[in-house]
């Protein structure tokens, strides 16, 4: 209630000309709209979420369960590796920033130094979107992990043997009575990832906003909620940021209305 309540509090105020101390000032209609879908850099930020949603979500929902299908059948060592999947789950944003950022380092990181690339990641216009979406993966899979494994430890057995007793073995088994019953959990998830994905800029404001002040090298890792911040947080420009808001909400919300098409078509809840 209180965020819906947000969101309408904030389309409202996209309509009006809000001054620098907050004050409403007059109508502007759709004024605000026009100034930040006509501003490069804001489309720019749109194109940038739009790819990290896309390559960020699915890439999220193929690792998750392909390692709870791993790690599903309990051994001795069974904790050691779940504590390892899971470890993106219990450290916090920053910290995780802080790993990658010295992991990314072109003198003295593991990447270069595994891989024997010379390639400064964060700050190479061609590489630092690539680097923050692999980061954000890596963030995903832990959560994913956790709840898929739960699902699949719950599954009935005996639905699991029957199937196998009718003939179906691997890749039938896994598509045609795994997945069906992990696919409730699979929409959650898969909603959650969407919605993460298009309202966050963490990595983006702690890796490349200190050195380059617009969503890091010629604006390439900007995201609509980076453009939110460097308006309407870092700067006094609220008329944009109410509006790029909006945007970023209806972009959000015309792919969760999909997710749901996409329940309707393919979840199985019995």
């Amino acid at each position: 209630m209180e965020i819906s309540c947000w969101i309408g509090w904030n389309t409202v105020l996209s309509f009006f000309t809000v001054n620098k101390f907050r004050e409403i000032k007059e109508f502007a209609g759709l004024a605000n709209y026009i100034r930040v879908l006509t501003d490069e850099t804001f489309l720019q930020a749109i194109g940038n979420t739009l790819v990290f949603v896309i390559t960020t979500v699915p890439v999220s929902i193929v690792i998750g369960p392909a390692l709870a299908l791993l790690a599903k059948k309990r051994r001795k060592t069974s904790s050691v590796y779940e504590a390892m999947y899971a470890l993106s789950m219990a450290i916090s944003v920053s910290v995780v920033a802080m790993i990658f950022q010295f992991a990314f380092n072109p003198s003295m990181g593991i990447i270069n130094k595994v891989t024997g690339l010379d390639i400064s990641w964060l700050t190479d216009p061609k590489t630092a979107l690539k680097a923050i979406i692999l980061i954000q993966i890596w963030a995903n899979v832990g959560y994913n992990f956790i709840f898929l494994l739960s699902a699949l430890r719950g599954m009935s057995e005996e639905i699991i043997e029957s199937a196998k007793v009718d003939g179906a073995t691997g890749i039938r088994l896994l598509t045609k009575i795994i997945l069906p019953m992990l696919s409730p959990t699979l929409l959650f998830l898969l909603m959650k990832d969407i919605a993460y994905a298009m309202t966050t800029c963490s990595f983006t404001l702690i890796l490349t906003y200190p050195v380059f002040h617009n969503g890091g090298p010629n604006g390439t890792t900007e995201m609509i909620m980076s453009y939110v911040y460097g308006k309407g947080i870092a700067g006094t420009n609220y008329n944009a940021a109410f509006a790029a808001t909006t945007v970023g909400f209806v972009l959000a919300a015309v792919m969760m209305i999909l997710s749901l098409i996409l329940e309707k078509r393919k979840v199985n809840y019995q």
